[in-house]
């Protein structure tokens, strides 16, 4: 299915990363306790990026670099890696062009090539706390791992991490789940080659079979036109997590880009489009960059989970360099993997609505105010600005990607100092429009919605919603971010996603997270928390009223998505009153279906809810509205995941956003008398894509 070969982590592995990143995260141990994780997640992934550069040669050729650098820095002064080695390595020298680089880091480190995106960029969480004096020992465990996985992938890094890392972000918040192969490869497969099968029936007048079929029957021309039509294409995976799904569907993306483009390229009259054009230098890294810069989309709302997904993307990007100065190419994948909430913002924001807005001349002093629209809100905030800020956005977005691709042609300190100084005024701009819009949205929810959070400290039970309450959400306003996707194409071609499991309510382990800090202030370990809650709360009021508030955020939370009208049929039960509960992957289903151009492909693993009888008014509005392929309910009694119990259980889930489904689309594998084995589970697969084909 044109995945690139992927490696089951040995237990060895997944212990030793688990173990770096842990003892990582405790030697920070200063900083607030999500700060902590991240920082040490970013750190992580800086080491993977050195030990991959040094695993293609680039570092001097020195295979052992990073190992190498370790103990040198250990014979000059104890605990010095991190501060005079690490950091000078990411912020000064890869950082930075040859010409810029102070002597003294050439003499220390040797030739670095020139990486100026890619998981070294200087970062919030460097200003606050690069200046740390981290102990040589936070490093060690990590290394050796880094040891381990080289050995494991003489062929690249990346081979090895796919699985291992779904595990780590699966594992954060739910189950340890990562994906068997035939799964991961159907779910791509039904989306992607369905979509280019779309295209080319419009393009060419027929259905074609199979992709295979089609691009053994297609015309060097039609082949151009088709390969145009992939290069405009745009996958979004909403909850991307360590990014498997979006790496799985980049190696497709670029085996049918390479095979519609030999066939384009063919005489006497080359149709390749100039994206595609094929270089002698390097044949697959420019496809590489447009597929990573244009096509694919990813948004999580765990940073951790966003720095390992931007990272895999890279290390593939790595993998199809052939000289160090092709690093300089590689997209910054900060402006399409991105972090928020994607439940939570605009989707779109109507400026058109400015307009109907009346001035209220004339009324009295006690008229009662009325209740805001949004075109109201964004009257004082944006004013008719709101298609100025678009437009300016685009045009600095357009300007730094350009600079950016300059610096692989000229490689000079100009266009380099250009890029970092046009990024600047994108975030700048970025950050203005956020905090606007998120101003907005809590007009609404407080105004609108009439949202109140509980208040265990305060005289009342509750509180009216504060800005900060929503700040804390990380709302994601794809309409501004993907404004001209929505309103000129109606959403993203194709939706591709493994969505978040179980309730919307607070979990022991999140609330662990938050308040790391004042559960080392209180000497409680966390694991006595876990394990006696009830407890451990009777005893102290401190965390008493602190797992009060925490909760309290997420009641809130599941009040606006109850009263909002984006979830309708997530939120009501089969009488047409409230759900008893909200689940998070039904949420995420009806936001991709917000999210999907009509007509447009989706290929998800959620909950199993098909079956229940509290979906009714989600199933009915999927019947209604999309072209459902199949609903395939599966369990684990048969050890898809060998880790996990037998009562684990996921839905797979195909559809077309072209409504109504005929027929009946479930089928059920979930009970122990029926349940798949893993290559029971490919021969099922194939059959249901034979059978769409």
């Amino acid at each position: 299915m044109g995945l690139a070969a992927e490696q089951p982590p040995t237990p060895a592995l997944a212990e030793g990363f688990n173990q770096s990143w842990q003892v990582l995260t405790e030697a920070l141990g200063t900083l607030p306790g999500g700060q902590r994780r991240h920082y040490a997640a970013l750190l992580l992934t800086r080491l993977i990026a050195v030990a991959a550069l040094q695993q293609r040669g680039y570092l001097s050729g020195d295979e052992w670099y990073l190992h190498n650098q370790f103990g040198q820095s250990q014979q000059r002064e104890l605990d010095g890696f991190f501060s005079q080695v690490l950091q000078p390595l990411c912020q000064q020298g890869f950082t930075l062009p040859a010409e810029e680089r102070p002597p003294a880091l050439h003499q220390r480190f040797g030739p670095l090539p020139f990486v100026p995106t890619g998981p070294f960029r200087f970062t919030g969480l460097d200003q606050r706390w690069g200046h740390m004096r981290l102990p040589d020992a936070a490093f060690e465990p990590a290394l050796h791992w880094l040891a381990d996985l080289a050995a494991a992938a003489p062929a690249g890094l990346d081979a090895s991490l796919g699985m291992l890392l779904e595990q780590v972000v699966n594992g954060h918040d739910g189950a340890a789940m990562a994906l068997p192969s035939p799964l991961l490869g159907a779910l791509c497969d039904r989306t992607l080659h369905a979509t280019l099968l779309d295209r080319a029936e419009a393009i060419i007048g027929r259905r074609h079979g199979s992709t295979a079929q089609l691009l053994h029957d297609i015309s060097p021309a039609e082949a151009g036109t088709l390969l145009g039509e992939l290069g405009q294409l745009t996958l979004l995976d909403p909850a991307c997590g360590s990014g498997r799904l979006l790496v799985a569907a980049l190696h497709q993306l670029m085996d049918l880009a390479q095979g519609l483009r030999a066939i384009a390229a063919q005489p006497p009259a080359p149709t390749v489009p100039d994206w595609a054009q094929l270089s002698p230098h390097n044949p697959t890294l420019g496809l590489y960059h447009h597929l990573a810069t244009h096509v694919l989309y990813g948004l999580d709302l765990w940073p951790p989970a966003v720095e390992l997904a931007r990272l895999r993307l890279w290390l593939v990007g790595v993998q199809y360099t052939n000289h160090p100065n092709d690093l300089t190419t590689l997209p910054d994948l900060t402006l399409t993997v991105l972090q928020g909430n994607a439940l939570v913002g605009l989707v779109r924001v109507d400026d058109e609505r400015f307009d109907q807005v009346s001035s209220r001349r004339g009324a009295k002093a006690k008229d009662p105010e009325p209740v805001p629209l949004q075109g109201n809100l964004l009257q004082p905030l944006l004013a008719d600005s709101y298609q100025s800020v678009l437009a300016e956005r685009q045009v600095r977005l357009e300007h730094y990607r350009s600079q950016t691709q300059l610096l692989a042609e000229v490689g000079s300190v100009p266009a380099y100092a250009q890029a970092d100084f046009l990024r600047d005024r994108l975030d700048e701009l970025n950050a203005v429009a956020q905090s606007k819009l998120t101003h907005l949205l809590w007009s609404e929810g407080s105004q609108q919605l009439g949202l109140r959070v509980s208040d265990p400290a305060g005289d009342r039970p509750t509180r009216p919603l504060s800005q900060a309450d929503v700040d804390g959400a990380q709302p994601f306003h794809w309409g501004f971010y993907f404004h001209q996707r929505l309103r000129d194409q109606g959403g993203f071609d194709i939706v591709l996603s493994h969505f978040p499991r179980g309730a919307v309510e607070a979990t022991q382990d999140g609330f662990v997270e938050r308040y790391a800090t004042l559960f080392e202030q209180k000497n409680v370990a966390p694991s006595t928390f876990l394990h006696n809650r009830q407890s451990v709360l009777t005893i102290d009021p401190d965390l008493t009223q602190a797992w009060a508030e925490y909760r309290g955020q997420f009641t809130w939370l599941s009040h606006y998505l109850r009263r909002s009208d984006q979830y309708p049929h997530s939120s009501s039960g089969p009488d047409g009153q409230n759900q008893g509960r909200l689940f998070w992957s039904r949420l995420f289903l009806e936001r991709s279906l917000q999210l999907l151009r009509p007509g447009g492909r989706c290929g998800v693993l959620l909950d199993p809810f098909w079956a229940q009888g509290n979906s009714a008014p989600l199933r009915h509005w999927l019947l209604r509205q999309t072209n459902l392929a199949t609903v395939l309910d599966l369990s684990n009694h048969q050890k898809l995941w060998p880790e996990l119990p037998a009562r684990t259980t996921l839905c797979a889930l195909w559809l077309r956003h072209q409504g109504p489904t005929q027929g009946s689309p479930y089928i059920a594998y979930a009970r122990p008398d029926n349940a798949l084995d893993s290559a029971a589970l490919g021969d099922l697969l194939q059959r249901l894509i034979d059978s769409a084909e």
